[in-house]
């Protein structure tokens, strides 16, 4: 059991930090395409010329790569949860086929003793 909790905490870990990576990544690419952007604006303002057209591609450039990797961190964040859901649905499902165990187990024979001596007691012959 405790094997099995230390597996779903290092996989978590490991979702998170990838979360992270990607979400570091796009803020950076953000950052930059805006940087890039607020340059291109400036030199527009100032005068029209191919320097201008190179920071407004690259500024492009950079803050669509990020937004793209926002939307793909939404979609993995999605799925992920998607997929904890099932696999909390299979465990619980694995739980109870296996039947009554551990303090379960014994509760559920205490009880059934205990019904055994009320249904003896209350029957008259």
């Amino acid at each position: 059991m405790l094997n099995i909790l230390l597996d779903r905490v290092a996989l978590r870990a490991t979702e998170t930090a990838q979360t992270a990576a990607i979400g570091l990544g796009a803020g950076i690419c953000l950052m930059v395409g805006s940087v890039f952007l607020a340059v291109a604006a400036w030199l527009f303002l100032l005068t029209l010329t191919t320097a201008l057209t190179a920071c407004l591609i690259m500024g492009g450039l950079f803050f669509g790569i990020g937004l793209v990797m926002i939307a793909a961190m939404g979609i993995r964040s999605r799925h992920l949860q998607r997929k904890r859901a099932a696999e909390m649905l299979r465990l619980e499902a694995e739980r109870r086929a296996m039947g009554a165990t551990g303090i379960e187990g014994i509760i559920g024979i205490v009880v059934a003793l205990i019904n055994g001596f009320n249904a003896g007691r209350n029957t008259k012959i």
